[in-house]
Formats: C-alpha cells, structure tokens, sequence
C-alpha cells in the first residue's frame, strides 16, 4: 500500500524482537517509498539507531521494553521530541488509557491489519491521534475522562450509517428518549455540536466505520 502524499517519514522502531523489528521495517519500506528506518532493541539503546537525526515518528513496544509505559513515553519525548505509536500485543483498556494519558499518537495492537500501523503514523505525524478499530473495550479519548462505551459506540455507528432516533431505538430495545440521552452525552463526550459532527470524529479515531 504505497503512500506518496507526502515526504517519506523517518521512523523509530524500538522492539525488542528482532523479528518483529524486522516486520515493521517491511511493512514501512512497502508502504513509504523511500522512508528512512532506524531499529533499537530497548529505550535504552538508542543511541546508534538516532545518530542520523530526530525520527518523524516512533513506534514502540513499551510493555516489551519492561518499564512503565508513561516512563517510556516520557524519555521518548525527552531525548526525541517525536510523537510515538505504541504497537502493542496488550488491547487492555486500562494500558490503552495509560499510552494516551502519557501522550502517545497512536495504539495499534500487533495482530492488527498492517494497514491500521500506516494509518496511525499518517496521523501521529499530522498531529492527530489513532487508535486501533479493533479494540473492543472502551476507547479513551484524550487525557480527560471523556469515554465512549460500547452502547454509545453501537448508537454513534447507527447514526453513521443514517439511522434516526426512533429507528435506533427500535433495533436496541431503548426508549427514545434514553437514545436521545446517550446522543447528547456521545456529542459532549466528542466535542461535537451536530451528530454529523459526532460521526465524523468518530470516524476519524477509528471508534466507527
């Protein structure tokens, strides 16, 4: 999956599986062409791996390299001052929510589509975040306490897909008016003043399709 839209970035992989390092850089030089690729083993070895300059991105195993991940996403902003992806086996919502306090751009659980890696780099490196569509517990949003729960995320995707109150309220069983509760929370939760504006955040973090 090719990208050409923009520079090809200079990436970090902090792994401390050689094979799985090996992975990431295949799947980075297959889908940015001419993309510079560092490798470390741990945070603690990164010396060689950025003699070439500051990366665009890092992606980083933090539970691999055995330290709090709030410890880990600290010295990586510290001494590299990039945004990080943490490309991860854990899918906890209690670890997801410790990477996004901490200040990751990205959480991307290992047996996830290569292409949700790619995804999460194009937007740590615009700034925004991404976190993995396949995470089925609940999605921490930012550093605040602002959560989607399942439900709100099987209404949010209802609306997506054009479905009105009373018909969403039909399929779940709910009153209206309990679906008109859960929308206003879902719209203050997102920041969003219109529910387009709610799907399209959604959308855009990868909370619905």
């Amino acid at each position: 999956m090719a990208n050409n839209s923009k520079r090809a970035p200079h990436c970090l992989i902090v792994d401390d599986h050689p094979v799985v390092r090996a992975g990431v850089r295949a799947v980075l030089e297959q889908a940015f062409n001419g993309a510079e690729i560092a490798d470390a083993e741990s945070v603690e070895e990164l010396g060689e791996a950025t003699s070439s300059g500051s990366p665009d991105v890092v992606i980083v195993d933090p539970w691999r390299a055995g330290v709090d991940v709030g410890d880990v996403v600290r010295r990586l902003q510290s001494e590299l001052d990039a945004p990080i992806v943490v490309f991860t086996s854990d899918g906890g919502a209690r670890l997801l929510s410790e990477a996004l306090k901490a200040g990751v751009k990205g959480y991307v659980r290992k047996d996830s589509p290569s292409e949700d890696l790619i995804r999460a780099i194009d937007a740590a490196r615009a700034g925004e975040f991404y976190v993995d569509p396949g995470l089925s517990s609940t999605i921490v949003l930012d550093e605040g306490d602002r959560t989607l729960s399942a439900r709100q995320r099987e209404i949010l995707q209802m609306l997506a897909d054009g479905m009105q109150t009373d018909a969403v309220a039909e399929k779940l069983g709910l009153s209206t008016e309990t679906v008109r509760t859960h929308t206003k929370r879902i719209l203050a939760k997102l920041e969003a003043s219109t529910r387009t504006q709610a799907v399209a955040i959604g959308i855009r973090h990868g909370l619905i399709e």
